[in-house]
């Protein structure tokens, strides 16, 4: 306790007053002595009830934290592991040197994130290098099988007509985060919280295709623990080849099935016409018939009027005149005593189809 108060610039019972009132434990007494003579450490858990695992805590003025790099360095032991050591690369090839060029000019911030003709990029500066002869390479590869390259950012590697849509990256790793005395300031004056990890670039790149999904191949290939990506370059131009006949595939089946969309769209469009053409021909249909058979009861009733006018009646002039009215209005409304129905053309029931609506 002496030992981590020398290091905080404060003294051993302020350390132990400060970690009780925050429920951080402490050793108990004789606890070194214990183990100094090979007693088995026992260490009660760190609470995790009020606070989280590894956030830093800012006690008053009186405490101050202080920067530990060899102590920083034992906590990022398990990191490193997702780190790979950079190797320096040298860019020989002239294709390769004109790509990094291109890809240096559109850095920002330590990060390349563009399209590189056929290819889309997103790495770490630190990798240009790398990232230059990978795509250099595969582009020598995909010319060397008669294929051909766009520079369309919607297309990548053209193999059989098919775009295969190619992606290089690097990966992320995360490392315990070192605060900074504008992160201490902004707690302090703020509250806000001190990030516990920053994600750097870990230096395993990946290359991928990423238009390939849920057809059935490879679709990614990256740096292991055994090998590197420039090692399967002949296995990811292989899988360019695959994804290109998955897409092949898919693009026949889809244009089938376009097809025969659109040919039931046309029956339904014909089996719609037809209905709508019977439709106005029925019902124009329905209503001669009514007017029809209207007429043929009206009249039967100025038959039954005449049966009765002809036995004799007080008035004959006013029941002539109902009757010579009643039989040209019967004559007006009676289809059949003009020209004989005729079908109605097509084109005609379709332009009056909005007369009648399918109820």
């Amino acid at each position: 306790m002496d030992e981590v108060a020398a290091d905080l610039g404060s003294s051993a019972g302020t350390i132990v007053a400060i970690c009780r009132a925050n429920d951080i434990p402490v050793p108990p007494p004789h606890y070194w002595r214990k183990i100094a003579n090979g007693s088995p450490p026992k260490r009660r858990a760190l609470p995790t009830d009020r606070l989280k695992r590894n956030q830093t805590v800012l006690i008053g003025d009186q405490v101050e934290p202080v920067i530990n790099d060899q102590r920083l360095a034992s906590l990022d032991a398990g990191s490193e592991q997702l780190l790979r050591v950079a190797v320096a690369v040298e860019v020989t090839d002239p294709v390769a040197a004109a790509i990094q060029k291109d890809l240096r000019r559109s850095s920002s911030a330590g990060e390349v994130r563009q399209r590189s003709g056929f290819i889309r990029v997103d790495i770490g500066l630190d990798s240009l290098p790398r990232a230059a002869n990978l795509i250099a390479s595969i582009k020598a590869a995909i010319l060397e099988r008669s294929w051909s390259v766009s520079v369309d950012a919607k297309r990548g590697a053209v193999v059989d007509g098919e775009n295969v849509e190619l992606a290089l990256s690097e990966r992320y790793a995360s490392i315990p985060h070192t605060p900074t005395a504008a992160d201490i300031r902004d707690y302090r004056s703020y509250g806000r919280p001190i990030p516990e990890h920053d994600q750097v670039r870990s230096g395993h790149l990946q290359l991928s295709i990423t238009n390939a999904t849920y057809l059935g191949v490879r679709q990614k290939w990256a740096d292991g623990k055994r090998q590197r990506v420039e090692d399967v370059l002949t296995s990811f131009v292989d899988g360019i080849e695959r994804a290109a006949t998955a897409l092949k595939q898919l693009r026949i089946e889809r244009e089938e099935r376009a097809r025969k969309w659109a040919e039931e769209e046309k029956r339904q469009q014909e089996r719609e016409r037809l209905e709508a053409i019977d439709r106005v021909r029925g019902t124009i249909f329905k209503e001669q018939a009514s007017a029809h058979q209207e007429a043929l009861m009206l009249h039967g009733y100025i038959e039954a009027v005449k049966s009765r006018l002809a036995r004799g009646s007080g008035q004959d002039v006013q029941t002539l005149g109902w009757i010579a009215w009643a039989e040209n209005y019967v004559a007006r409304k009676d289809p059949l005593n003009g020209e004989l129905p005729v079908l109605l053309s097509e084109e005609d029931a379709l332009r009056i189809r909005w007369q009648y609506p399918d109820r």
